[in-house]
């Protein structure tokens, strides 16, 4: 136990100073909630016709909708109504929650790419993300003495290390 000489496992390695990135979590929460909310927009406004529909037929108006289906005739249309509308609800609900959690996620990701970027190149004081191909990421980056330059930047999946693509000798990795 006191000869640390031939055991070197208690050291970690550089990827221990880098949060992981999740590059998919955000842009699959924002899809699905795209879905969703377009599916809870269009479920609700058939419900809205359907309710309309029906106090037309109520009041004796029915011949605005004559050749349309004669589903809210039923004894029990206003009840499948009341349910589509709750359905929609529901799903504009969650669509919104999806969005919004893909945003907040995407927030996160962009002040983790950051912070991985300016502990692993002190030189670098901002990095803006401009577009992902994979784990590639096109930014413009703002070093310390205020120079803005377009880079490439990968990040490893596992540990969320960025590396810098191509050559630039004015930045140092920090150890």
């Amino acid at each position: 136990t006191g000869d640390l000489t031939g055991d070197r496992s208690y050291i970690g390695d550089n990827g221990d100073m880098f949060e992981p990135l999740d590059l998919q979590t955000p842009q699959l929460a924002v899809g699905l909630g795209f879905v969703f909310a377009i599916a809870g927009a269009a479920i609700l406004a058939h419900a809205l016709w359907r309710k309309r529909r029906l106090k037309a037929w109520g009041e004796g108006e029915s011949r605005r909708f004559e050749g349309t289906d004669s589903r809210g005739e039923r004894p029990d249309a206003p009840k499948d109504v009341r349910i589509e509308t709750i359905a929609a609800v529901i799903a504009l609900v969650l669509g919104m929650g999806g969005i919004g959690y893909g945003m907040v996620g995407q927030v996160h990701q962009n002040d983790v790419l950051e912070s991985n970027t300016i502990a692993k190149y002190p030189e670098i004081e901002r990095v803006v993300p401009e577009q992902w191909r994979g784990n590639l990421l096109e930014a413009e980056v703002t070093t310390t003495d205020g120079e803005q330059r377009k880079m490439r930047i990968t990040f490893d999946p596992d540990t969320g290390e960025p590396s810098i693509q191509g050559d630039h000798p004015e930045l140092s990795e920090s150890q």
